[in-house]
Formats: C-alpha cells, sequence, structure tokens
C-alpha cells in the first residue's frame, strides 16, 4: 500500500503474481506496532484496468475507505497478532502478511493467509504523479480494491453510484383465447445504460432510457391469426428520477417517465408520446434490499385513435449471498385502464440469480431470472418468461 508522510505524495504499485518462492532478500515486515504504524493514514493507488483506478485511505482510527468506479466502498482495518494485517466489510474479511525485499529499496510483497496469493507493491516518495503499472484486480479485495462480492451488494442498490451498460435478453411465452395462442413467442434485447450523477453523497439523479430491440415477435393479425414481427426497434421508454438514501437505510425517490414512438414496425409500438409520474420506495440493510417501483403515463401527442392510460412498475428484491451471487427479481407488472375487462392487468412472479465476477479488472455481473404470469390479458398475453442480463460495470464520464 502507499503511505503518506509529511504531505508527500507516495506511490504504490501492486503486481499480481503466483506465491514466488522466499529468497533470502525478503525479510519479514513484523511486529504490532510497526505494523499499525506502517498502514495509519496510509493512501494506496491500484489500476484496475487502463486509465481506472482504485484509491485506498486507511485512517488511524481503524476505518478505511476504498474509491472504486465512482463508488466508496467502506472497510476496516486492524493488526492481528504480530504479522498479520486484516481488512474487513460487512460481509469478508482478508488477512495478509508482508515481507521487505532487502536488495530494493522501498519494495514490499503482501500475501492473502487465506489464498496464498502474493501481490508485490513499491513505495516511492515523489511529489508528482508516477504511472502506476496494470495489475490485476484481487477478486476478493483486499489491499486497495473492491471485492466480486463488494461491487455485487452495491449493484443491487437501486441509488448505486456504479455506472452499468445493462443488456437484458428476454425469451417470452404467450398464452389467450384467441385460437394458437398458446403456440407463440416472442425474443427481445433490451440496452439499459445507468449512469448516475451524485447531487450529494445521499443523492443521486438517474436518467435511464430503455432501448428494445425485437429480434422476433408473435402478434395477432386482423385474419384471427399472428404475424411473426422482428427484427425491429421497439418503443423506447426513459425515466428521469431522483433518489435518496435515509441515514436508517431507507430509499425515496421520484421523478417523470415516459416512451417515445420509435417503432419502426407500427404492429410493435402505439405511434404515441406517453409521460407521467414515477415514485420508488426500498428498504436497504445488511442481508439485501426490497421495494417497489410504480408509475403511470398518459398519452400527450401522436395517434388519437385510441386512449392510452397504463399504471405500471416493478417489485424488486435481492438477498445477498456470498462470493458475488445475489438471488434476486424485479417483475414487471402493468394495468391497462383503458382494456376490456379480462385484459386489464398484467402480473408476473418471478426468481433470479444474479453473479458478479471480475474480469481483467472490469466488474461484470450476469443474472438469469424466470417469471410466470399469475395475471395476463385474457386474449393474449404473456404466459412465461426467460431473462438473461449482462451488465458491465463501467467508469462515469463525470
Amino acid at each position: 500500500m502507499l503511505v503518506v508522510r509529511n504531505a508527500a505524495v507516495l506511490l504504490l504499485v501492486l503486481i499480481w503474481a503466483a506465491p514466488p518462492a522466499y529468497a533470502d532478500n525478503w525479510v519479514d515486515f513484523a511486529g504490532a506496532e510497526v505494523l499499525r504504524e506502517f498502514v495509519s493514514d496510509a493512501s494506496a493507488q491500484i489500476e484496475l484496468r487502463p486509465g481506472v483506478f482504485a484509491i485506498g485511505k486507511y485512517y488511524a482510527d481503524g476505518t478505511a475507505e476504498i474509491d472504486a468506479w465512482g463508488e466508496t466502498f467502506e472497510r476496516t482495518w486492524e493488526v492481528v497478532g504480530d504479522d498479520q494485517v486484516c481488512y474487513s466489510t460487512l460481509r469478508e474479511r482478508n488477512c495478509f502478511t508482508f515481507q521487505q525485499n532487502l536488495d530494493v529499496t522501498g519494495e514490499y510483497r503482501a500475501r492473502n493467509v487465506e489464498t496464498g496469493e502474493v501481490f508485490v507493491f513499491r513505495i516511492s516518495a515523489t511529489d508528482t504523479t508516477v504511472a502506476v503499472r496494470d495489475a490485476e484486480s484481487d477478486p476478493k479485495g483486499g489491499l486497495g480494491s473492491p471485492s466480486a462480492e463488494e461491487i455485487a451488494v452495491e449493484l443491487a442498490n437501486p441509488n448505486s453510484n456504479l455506472g452499468t451498460m445493462t443488456m437484458l435478453f428476454n425469451y417470452v411465452t404467450y398464452d389467450g383465447d384467441i385460437p394458437g395462442a398458446g403456440s407463440q413467442s416472442g425474443f427481445q434485447g433490451i440496452f439499459q445504460p445507468s449512469l448516475p450523477y451524485a447531487l450529494s453523497p445521499t443523492t443521486n439523479l438517474f436518467i435511464r432510457p430503455a432501448i428494445p430491440v425485437i429480434f422476433r415477435q408473435d402478434v395477432p393479425n386482423l385474419n384471427g391469426g399472428f404475424d411473426s414481427e422482428g427484427v425491429d426497434l421497439g418503443d423506447i421508454s426513459f425515466d428521469a428520477s431522483m433518489l435518496k438514501t435515509t441515514p436508517t437505510g431507507y430509499l425515496i425517490g421520484g421523478g417523470i417517465v415516459g416512451t417515445l414512438p420509435t417503432a419502426t414496425n407500427d404492429a410493435l409500438g402505439l405511434d404515441q408520446w406517453l409521460l407521467g409520474p414515477e415514485v420508488i420506495g426500498a428498504v436497504i440493510r445488511q442481508w439485501g434490499v426490497f421495494g417497489a417501483l410504480v408509475s403511470h403515463q398518459w398519452d400527450v401527442a401522436g395517434e388519437d385513435n385510441f386512449n392510452t392510460s397504463i399504471t405500471a412498475g416493478q417489485y424488486f428484491f435481492a438477498f445477498n449471498l456470498t462470493d458475488g451471487w445475489i438471488l434476486t427479481s424485479a417483475p414487471l407488472f402493468s394495468y391497462n385502464h383503458e382494456a376490456s375487462s379480462g385484459n386489464k392487468w398484467t402480473v408476473p412472479v418471478g426468481i433470479g440469480v444474479n453473479k458478479t465476477m471480475i474480469i481483467n479488472g472490469r466488474p461484470w455481473q450476469f443474472g438469469l431470472d424466470y417469471q410466470y404470469y399469475v395475471e395476463s390479458p385474457d386474449l393474449f398475453g404473456p404466459d412465461q418468461q426467460i431473462q438473461f442480463s449482462i451488465s458491465p460495470v463501467v467508469s462515469l464520464p463525470w
């Protein structure tokens, strides 16, 4: 880790390596007071990917912060015995021993006690910025970088500062009273970037478009049969909302939601501009998250041969497991006020899992979710859905 003394700027270079043989020029760097002085008020800088850095700050009171990917991850640290420094989150603990290279001034190495993995780092006093050599991020976290589990827990938080570029793939089967409805299906992808803008340490502004690409979609025709449509762009939806997390772990927020008439096939869109309000509430705890989002949209322009008034939203939950696994689901429900009796509600229940991994220094989250529709339009509506998601974490542009 990079140690700061007397206002000098010191550089940490971490190199991921297999555990090397312990040569004579490496000696144990130990002693409770020596290690405590070594870590207290130290800073660490690690290059996760080219141009993407994690900054660790270790305070003398035993607390620590890791700034990475636009988010701050809280840690604690303590010296255990005479030869270990342990770094802890609410759910993880990693301990390291240290050695010093007598032949190279300022060169040290840290060994993860549990995994045996070794990080070599160099400390050099300088008052100018020095390039940091590329180093793989440790999936277990530890010296200066967030772990896959920390990233997973943060991604489950609707008010996270982490930027993502999510791609959803939905396969849907249908049912209904129309002859042949039970043999129909659809397959679509939805691209949904999320780049939060921090207004304060507890409040973020989100502007999130959802851009659907219809690869295949069976739709009823006027002859009593079905047409298979695709590949086409669907109606793009968006929301602009402000979310705030309270000190007691409650999340509240609201904003506007809308839909744009961007469908390249009339059978796959409304040809209307929709707009309305949305509200969100959630409880965030160590075990996970539970909450709901509700919105309403009316047609404000476009096709005037029919009216649109839809209440929609999603209830969501996430239960934190271990090693980056999350038990989760976020089914979308809707109530069409203008539909005929028996065709107003669309309500699924679902269950899924997410797995967060660190690949070449970048966190990725992969998800698989199954949903069954307990309520669906009688004439023609969704029956079951399988969703696969891919969400790489990206650096925020601001």
